[in-house]
């Protein structure tokens, strides 16, 4: 009889697991915080992939070093705007909430045992996130800089990956950390 139950289980899992429509390619699935501001991307099995940050600033002057100060302040903003999250949403209901909707949003199937999988995916994400936010914050870097003209504003988007955080340790190892 257990045996019945655990096949049965795996073959759901397994048959639900490959329902899933293509929301951000054919395993990942972007959430997105903040307003948008914030997006985190993981897969389908649970596992952190990538953080991405935006933050603006105004250009207040018209000295050479303005815009400079403005792509610091735009900067600072993202990378702040990662560590707040990591410290309150990381930590909340709110964040499952929205990963799992994420989930569904990408899934044809809504259904109780859809909705199950999908929270375990989305504690998954939630669990592997907080053991590596440490490392996490270490591997983010600028990944665009853009200046609008029309507003006078600067915007700067930083990210983080599972791949620049392995680098970012390398690096470390290399420099004697």
């Amino acid at each position: 009889m257990l045996r019945k139950i655990a096949l049965v289980s795996a073959v759901v899992l397994l048959s639900a697991c490959s329902t899933f429509s293509k929301v951000d390619g054919p395993n990942s699935v972007t959430a997105e915080f903040i307003g948008g501001d914030l997006k985190v991307k993981f897969s389908k099995d649970g596992q952190f992939q990538s953080l991405q940050s935006s933050g603006t600033a105004r250009v207040t002057s018209t000295l050479p070093s303005a815009s400079e100060d403005a792509f610091i302040v735009a900067t600072l903003r993202a990378k702040q705007q990662i560590v707040e999250f990591m410290k309150e949403e990381v930590e909340g209901d709110r964040f499952t909430n929205t990963l799992t909707k994420s989930l569904q949003d990408g899934n044809d199937i809504n259904s109780q045992v859809m909705n199950e999988i999908n929270t375990k995916i989305a504690k998954d994400v939630q669990e592997n996130i907080r053991s590596k936010s440490k490392a996490i914050l270490q591997g983010v870097y600028v990944e665009s800089k853009k200046f609008d003209n029309s507003t006078n504003t600067v915007r700067v988007t930083v990210k983080t990956s599972a791949k620049d955080v392995a680098v970012a340790k390398q690096v470390r190892t290399l420099m004697g950390n």
